[in-house]
């Protein structure tokens, strides 16, 4: 509880870790992401460590593909990992056993500092982009979908997790969403796209109709997951604000405006970490453009059903917004008080780590409001805890 609000947080994390990988069918072991270090480093930075993915060593801190995300040094003490790096981030030192949820325990005290309830667990970025081979992606999606279970087990009513579901493969996909949610998932989590296919394309079907039946949650995660954006996106600065970013877009496109959300009325869908100023231009152009559209389509072309603003205000749609946005209130009239989030990011270090305690102490919003952000809101999405 934090200044007398109980607080459910949407969106943290649990930084890769070597654990992760451990249960790879054999014939994976060896292509594992492996720790790596730069010799050559003196130019680099705190990046001089990646993970060897694919015969590619990410995150890198520039050329193609550049983005920041979890790194060997932050996870693993003969890399440098050490609370202390983590300190100056979040603001109180960061075990390594909480940033990997390898010590469940020691995440839980970290809650208690902050003063959150309950938290949503989420993968790093890095797994929207580990490979565009279907069976490899599975297996590295559900031995990371084990990891957080097991883990998890330790207090499930105050840690949650999402699962990675794999839908490059159909057949994979509908067997991992049967164990996460054996294994207790409380929602399942992919990124922007598959790859260079929108999520709403036909081969995913069979997925999605049996995922509607299941009527888990689905979360559309930031992440670097369309391939033509790594080309492009040559530092940091790119990756923010082009590749991990306007999938969200893509992914609204797919599911409101190729019918996702007609085809699957009791869909309820979350978008994390994209903040929440983009759903302004979407309903615009979208709202624009199915009017227009309409009108020169050729008949049986797939357009949205309804007004696109039917779809934001049908309170199926969830945002996590940066609790510094300044356009908050627009968006909590345009959306409807109860279907905006709040995330901690923890621990990442993008500075979301007392977005909590800024929410609250914002004068432009209502207790009540408030209240709904922190808390109620993440119910309406996930579920009671």
């Amino acid at each position: 509880m934090l200044n007398g609000f109980k607080v459910y947080d949407a969106d943290a994390h649990a930084l890769m870790t070597p654990g992760m990988w451990a249960d790879l069918p054999s014939q994976f072991k060896l292509r594992r992401p492996r720790p790596l270090q730069v010799a050559d480093s003196a130019d680099m930075g705190r990046w001089n460590t990646g993970w060897l993915i694919e015969g590619g060593m990410h995150p890198h801190p520039f050329g193609p593909g550049a983005e920041a995300a979890n790194t060997p040094a932050m996870v693993l003490p003969e890399f440098g990992a050490s609370p202390q790096e983590r300190a100056a981030v979040v603001g109180f030192p960061v075990p390594v056993g909480s940033s990997d949820f390898s010590d469940p325990q020691a995440r839980l005290l970290d809650l208690e500092k902050m003063g959150i309830d309950i938290q949503v667990l989420f993968p790093t970025t890095l797994y929207a982009r580990m490979t565009q081979e279907p069976e490899f992606e599975a297996a590295l999606y559900r031995s990371y979908n084990r990891y957080m279970a097991r883990q998890c087990k330790v207090n499930p009513k105050r840690l949650k997790w999402a699962g990675l579901l794999p839908l490059r493969d159909p057949v994979q996909a509908l067997e991992a969403l049967d164990e996460m949610q054996s294994l207790g998932a409380t929602a399942a989590v992919i990124f922007g796209t598959v790859g260079h296919r929108l999520l709403s394309d036909a081969t995913f079907t069979t997925v999605w109709d049996e995922f509607a039946r299941r009527k888990l949650p689905l979360c559309v995660h930031m992440g670097m997951s369309f391939p033509p954006f790594e080309q492009i996106c040559q530092s940091f600065q790119d990756a923010n604000l082009i590749g991990k970013v306007i999938p969200a877009q893509l992914a609204f496109v797919a599911l409101v405006g190729h019918g996702m959300l007609d085809r699957y009325p009791e869909l309820k869908v979350g978008f994390l970490e994209f903040g929440a100023e983009w759903i302004f231009y979407m309903f615009g152009k979208m709202d624009h453009y199915v009017k227009v559209n309409k009108q020169r389509m050729p008949l049986g072309a797939s357009l949205p059903q309804r007004d696109i603003e039917d779809y934001l205000k049908s309170g199926r749609i969830f945002v996590a917004a940066e609790a510094d946005d300044r356009m908050l209130c627009h968006e909590i009239a345009l959306l409807g008080e109860n279907q905006i989030l709040c995330s901690s990011d923890f621990p990442h270090g993008e500075g979301r780590q007392s977005s909590i305690a800024q929410i609250l102490a914002r004068a432009d919003i209502t207790s009540d409001i408030k209240k709904k952000i922190v808390f109620d809101n993440s119910v309406g999405l996930f579920g009671q805890p």
